[in-house]
């Protein structure tokens, strides 16, 4: 496979996510579905840490959302949310960059207001855990 840039990497995250969430399938096999080895750490670290955290982080972000819940989110924002937090919560990068591909890809594959209340539920994560 071609080396991706982080950005790449982050979409295809996401659309890994939502096999999982849609299909209610491992999170593990969706990754393997998606990604052609286990040799990028990056990636590695995120799948390892959903395994382990995901229903942790959906309590989490549940927390932040205003007379809303996490499974009435549409898919590929709940994808979003979960892949930026592990990230945000492993330190991978910079939280303002993290958030900044958040935004991006929820303007990309989500409802046209979708990136206001993402861009806001992660503010509140990063604020807490400063």
């Amino acid at each position: 496979m071609d080396m991706l840039n982080r950005h790449e990497y982050r979409e295809k995250i996401v659309f890994a996510l939502y096999q999982h969430l849609l299909l209610h399938r491992n999170i593990s096999d969706c990754f393997n579905d998606n990604f052609e080895s286990d040799d990028n750490d990056y990636v590695m670290k995120i799948k390892d840490d959903l395994m382990n955290n995901k229903d942790a982080y959906i309590e989490e972000i549940s927390a932040y959302l205003k007379k809303w819940t996490f499974d009435r989110l549409n898919l590929v924002e709940q994808a979003i949310l979960l892949e930026t937090v592990s990230e945000i919560k492993q330190g991978l990068n910079d939280k303002p960059v993290v958030i900044d591909e958040a935004v991006r890809l929820a303007k990309e594959y989500c409802d046209k207001d979708a990136y206001k209340y993402i861009n806001g539920v992660l503010d509140n994560i990063c604020n807490k855990s400063q």
